[in-house]
């Protein structure tokens, strides 16, 4: 080797040299000694090295969760989504404190539930120190400065550019308001990336058979399945891959149902939405939940609606109006281009068969509900036991779905006229004397007051014929 080469290669060494320490120095420097407090009331956060990213309380309409979220200064605040939450839909009071404690546990504790609502449950394994790396990932470290645990392998609705999804791991979306959300998306080892309500329903599903370990959004804003030899088996691109522009990416299971990516750009005000899994929000299953049926409107977003809710019903959720107990019978009505799927329970009864036995098999049996029938090469009748029910309607679908109702009666009948009330034959002894001693009453007087008129009447003439004749 010659002099020149010598100089390059003590150069070249030296360059790594500081690399190495600098990278060290921003771990060291950021690091979270055992025994670190957050509290919501003191509203104190922990920061990667870089500052782009925090660890603490974030507010959700009054009440709180613990997690990493994006806080690079050119994000406002508003939109400094969370990236990582404790626990699966964890809500905390203003009193909630997190804390490494001494034994290497994250604990996160609320005194308003007087008890520890999630933990790491890595007291055991040689915790010294935590810290939120650069690219956003919690980890925790031994002392060897190894990680024992990541938020990126216990992650939540969200994966980072660089995060990978494993076999058996999963994400599962946030809940709606007051509705749980039963959204949740899976690496299985048949090696296909699936979504899923509750466990059994797939509605989505992409990669396989047996090939694909992990899933991975690059920072090129690609998303790809990945073999044991990092090959791509699968893979899609956002509308801005390869854009220098993007400063940031992230993959998101929203509590729609819908898996997408979303970007953030230089001089941005908002995420940019630059890929979703399911195009037509409608194919997600159970969108309208038990509030109606999906449907999309002029502008491509989805509307619910119950077309057959009763005027005379009160209630918000859209139900079948038939129940299995009505003493009107029932009838069956049509519904073209609308299809229907139970919701609880989650399943249908499949039989193959034409439309009008399909319509008559519903019709008969008193359990049935409603019945869609299909024909995409072979038909089939879906048949539904509950009236929970969920489904979408489009110009475009060629099924055609009875809903089963009670049938108005043909007369009202008048309220039954109540029996005539029986009347005691006994005869009372102490009425026939009160009657009896009342007529005796009336009787004397009735005869004392004749006696009295004849005396004056008698004394009246008397004293008439006494007085002397008259002359003129």
């Amino acid at each position: 080797m010659d002099r020149g080469d010598r100089i390059i290669a003590c150069y070249s060494n030296l360059l790594l040299s500081v690399s190495i320490g600098f990278l060290l120095f921003s771990v060291v420097s950021s690091q979270i000694p055992l025994g670190s407090k957050l509290t919501v009331e003191e509203n104190n956060y922990w920061f990667s090295s870089n500052k782009d990213y925090a660890i603490g309380f974030l507010n959700f309409s009054d009440q709180y969760s613990f997690g990493v979220r994006f806080n690079a200064i050119y994000i406002p605040s508003s939109e400094q989504a969370a990236i990582w939450t404790a626990g699966w839909n964890v809500k905390v009071s203003s009193k909630a404190y997190f804390e490494l404690s001494l034994t290497g546990e994250m604990i996160l504790f609320d005194p308003a539930k007087g008890k520890i609502v999630w933990q790491s449950k890595t007291g055991n394994t040689s915790v010294e120190s935590a810290v939120l790396l650069d690219d956003g990932n919690f980890v925790l470290l031994n002392r060897n400065k190894s990680a024992v645990w990541q938020s990126f392998e216990s992650p939540s609705d969200t994966m980072l550019s660089g995060q990978s999804l494993s076999v058996g791991q999963s994400l599962r979306a946030s809940s709606r308001g007051s509705l749980t959300s039963y959204y949740s998306l899976h690496m299985n080892v048949s090696g296909e990336m699936q979504l899923r309500w509750e466990t059994s329903i797939i509605y989505w599903t992409v990669g396989g058979p047996k090939s694909a370990v992990r899933a991975i959004l690059g920072s090129d804003g690609i998303l790809q399945l990945l073999d044991q030899q990092s090959q791509a088996v699968w893979s899609v691109y956002g509308e801005d891959h390869n854009d220098s522009d993007v400063k940031f990416r992230f993959l998101r299971l929203d509590s729609d149902g819908n898996l997408r990516i979303y970007s953030w750009e230089n001089n941005a005000t908002s995420w940019r939405k630059v890929w979703q899994a399911i195009i037509n929000q409608c194919d997600v299953f159970a969108t309208c939940a038990t509030n109606g049926i999906c449907t999309l409107n002029a502008s491509d977003s989805y509307v619910c609606w119950c077309p057959f809710r009763s005027t005379r019903d009160s209630n918000s959720e859209c139900l079948i109006p038939y129940k299995p107990s009505c003493e009107s019978g029932s009838s069956m009505i049509l519904h073209e281009h609308m299809y229907l799927y139970g919701i609880y329970p989650p399943y249908n009864t499949v039989v193959q068969t034409n439309l009008q036995q399909c319509r008559s098999l519903c019709q008969k049996d008193p359990s049935c509900h409603a019945a869609s029938f299909i024909n995409n090469g072979t038909p089939q009748c879906h048949t539904m036991n509950s009236r929970y029910v969920g489904g979408q309607s489009d110009p475009s679908l060629g099924s055609v779905t009875f809903v089963k109702t009670c049938s108005d009666p043909i007369a009202v009948l008048p309220p039954p006229v109540p029996a005539p009330r029986k009347v005691s034959q006994k005869i009372c002894v102490a009425c026939l004397l009160e009657v009896a001693a009342a007529s005796i009453v009336v009787f004397v007087m009735l005869q004392f007051s004749i006696g009295v008129y004849l005396f004056r009447r008698r004394k009246h003439m008397m004293q008439k014929s006494a007085l002397p004749p008259y002359s003129a």
